[in-house]
Parts: C-alpha cells; structure tokens; sequence
C-alpha cells in the first residue's frame, strides 16, 4: 500500500499526540484534572485521525461494520478545551455530575450515528465508505459539519471569556507577568479554532471545481498540527498549577459589575490612604520584591486587599499590574541613565528592580517607554 505525504504526516501526528496523552495521564506534577482532560482532548484527537486514516485508505473496505465510529468526537474538542481551562484557572476545580452536560451533545449524537449506521445493511455501509473515498458525501454531512464547527467556535469563545476574566483579575492582584500571561492558552484555542473553521471551508470547496485541491488542504492542516503541538502547547505542560487561585463566583463578578467612573471625587478616606500608599512606595520601594501581591502589600500598609485594589482602580486609574510595574520601571529607567555603576549591564537592572523574567522586563520595559532597555542605555549614553 502507498502512503502519500499527507498519509505520513498523519502518522507522525497520531502518535505524536498518542504520546502526549499517556504523558499526561502519567504525570504526576501539576493539577491532575488539567492533565487528564488536556490528555482526554489530544487522545480524541489521536482516535478521530486514526478513524480518518483508516477510511482514507481503504482499510475499512473489508470490515465496513467497524467504521465512522469517531464521527461524533467533534463534539468533545469544545468542552474538554472549556474544562481544561477552567481546571487551569479556578481553585479547587473538579470535575462533578453537573458538569456533565457539557458532554450531552457528544453522547446524544454518538448513540444517534451509532446505532444509526449499525442498522444499514452491510452494501449500504460499504456504499457510504466508498462515497466518503472519493468525496461524493451527501450534502447534509456539510450541514452536520457546520454545527460541529459551530459548536467548537461556541466553547471556544467561552474559553476566551474565562482568560479575559483571569487577566483582568489577576492585574487586580499579582505584580509578576508570569501570573498574568496566558498567552499561549489563548493562541492555543485560537489556533483550534481556526483550523476548524479552515477543515469547514476545505469541505465545503469539495462542492466547487477546486475539489482537487482537497488533499493539499488537508496536508496543511496536518503539517499546522504537528508544528503547533511542537512549539506552543508544551507550554501546559510547565507549571499549570500557578494559574489555579481564581473563585468561580469572582469571575462571576468580573462580568457582572458595571465599570466605576474613576474621575469621580476622591472621598477623604481615599486622600488619607492614597498619600500613605505613595509614601510607602517612595521611601520603602516595595516593587523592588519581585514576587509583590496586592495581599502583600496592603499588609504592609494596613489595608484591605479589595480595598487597596479599588484605590488604585478609582484614583489612579490603573490596576495593581501596572501601578507596581511602572514604578519598577521607572526605577530601571532611573540606574540606566545615572548608575553608580557605569559598567552595570540591563541584566543586573532587571534583577534589581524586582523582575526575575528577561522576556518579562523588556515586555514591560517597551510597553511603557516605547523602547527597548538596550536602546534606552545606548539613547542615555549619548
């Protein structure tokens, strides 16, 4: 039997993601939630690609009884990714009965196309399997197709709602970008996504006169596959566990509450705390501890945590994020232009200033000033 490229590439994607999964199912660092349902998303996957593999090529033809049956895993990309990033996000999250209906669609259309396709007698079964061979699929298979699509785009878009959420929250509380920085689950669920949307069009051309062009389509998307699982999604893997502090009801209110005007008048309360949390940050410079909370530092100035985030919020209108990490820069700013030391280099800086991230200081260090902490020394030492 020969195998055409896009036949090897989707070998080499099938156990790639064979080997991610039972990784994740053994490992033991992290939440074992996260990993089990980042694990249950890949291996469907890996089932859905072997399923494709074996009609693509034939291998059916002698037992048609055994195929189609991954039709309706479609149907659990979208709340595996959804619980996934829940897991990742939300204190103490488990897995529990009631989150069980986000399943009902993959188990419901699964009995259906199951018990659907074992009726037909085995020459209409084996009909269907030359027909899907050679891309003459009856036109409500599109139809199921775009529901499918839908469906993924429907948790995916709910995924990217809980990350918007977290963000906002976690630039309420923590000072440390890496706490902050969910990007790479983001273009993960972008990236999925995208190819799903991609596949549906790639179907849906097969109606036109650039049917030929199929198997291309469906090679590229392989090829994304395999070159995104390898760059991106090995991120999961690192430390999920740091993201894990959010109450599912202060996301709840993060979409909830009206925003505040900040201009309003500051009440004398506010003047009083304010002035102090200034003082505090010029003579005590508390940003320079690298792992600074929003708790941390309303112990320090006898504060409420929410009541320090709300005074940061309404009278200086900035999160906890930004206000500590403007001042960090400000203070590199600060030894890049005027240093004791002359020969001190923008690694030294960043350490001192209470970062413990390179990428993370010049991230911050351009978005701030324009540009970057080695054309800010070279620009100071004209």
């Amino acid at each position: 039997m020969a195998f055409d490229l896009s036949d090897i590439l989707m070998m080499f994607v099938i156990f790639q993601l064979l080997f991610i999964s039972i990784f994740l199912f053994s490992k033991d660092t992290g939440k074992r939630v996260s990993n089990i349902l980042l694990g249950l998303f890949f291996l469907s996957l890996c089932l859905s690609l072997t399923d494709s593999f074996l009609l693509k090529n034939g291998l059916y033809n002698s037992y048609p009884s055994l195929a189609t049956w991954s039709s309706s895993f479609p149907l659990l990309y979208g709340p595996l990714l959804f619980l996934y990033t829940q897991s990742l996000l939300f204190k103490d999250f488990n897995f529990t009965t009631g989150k069980l209906k986000h399943l009902l669609p993959f188990i419901l259309f699964f009995l259906f196309s199951f018990i659907g396709y074992s009726l037909q007698p085995a020459e209409r079964k084996l009909q269907l399997l030359q027909q899907v061979q050679s891309r003459e699929i009856p036109s409500y298979f599109y139809l199921l197709a775009f529901l499918m699509v839908a469906h993924f785009c429907f948790y995916g878009y709910h995924s990217l709602q809980l990350i918007s959420g977290y963000k906002k929250l976690a630039k309420d509380k923590f000072s440390d970008l890496q706490k902050v920085n969910l990007s790479w689950l983001s273009s993960t669920i972008i990236f999925f996504v995208a190819l799903f949307i991609f596949s549906m069009i790639n179907n849906m051309v097969e109606l036109t006169h650039l049917a030929k062009y199929y198997y291309l389509s469906l090679t590229i998307v392989i090829a994304a596959i395999f070159i995104f699982i390898n760059r991106v999604l090995f991120h999961a893997l690192k430390r999920p566990e740091i993201f894990s502090w959010i109450e599912p009801n202060e996301m709840e209110q993060t979409f909830s509450e009206p925003a505040k005007d900040i201009k309003r008048e500051v009440k004398d309360a506010d003047k009083k705390n304010l002035d102090l949390l200034l003082d505090h940050i010029k003579t005590k410079k508390p940003y320079l501890e690298p792992e600074l909370s929003v708790e941390s530092l309303a112990q320090q100035v006898s504060l409420k945590p929410k009541e320090l985030s709300r005074l940061i919020n309404e009278n200086l209108n900035q999160n906890f994020f930004d206000f500590i990490n403007r001042h960090r820069i400000d203070e590199a700013k600060r030894l890049l232009t005027n240093p004791a030391d002359k020969k001190i280099t923008v690694l030294e800086v960043l350490y001192e200033v209470g970062f413990n991230s390179k990428s993370s200081f010049n991230t911050l260090f351009k978005k701030y000033t324009g540009v970057t902490p080695s054309e800010f020394k070279k620009q100071n030492m004209d």
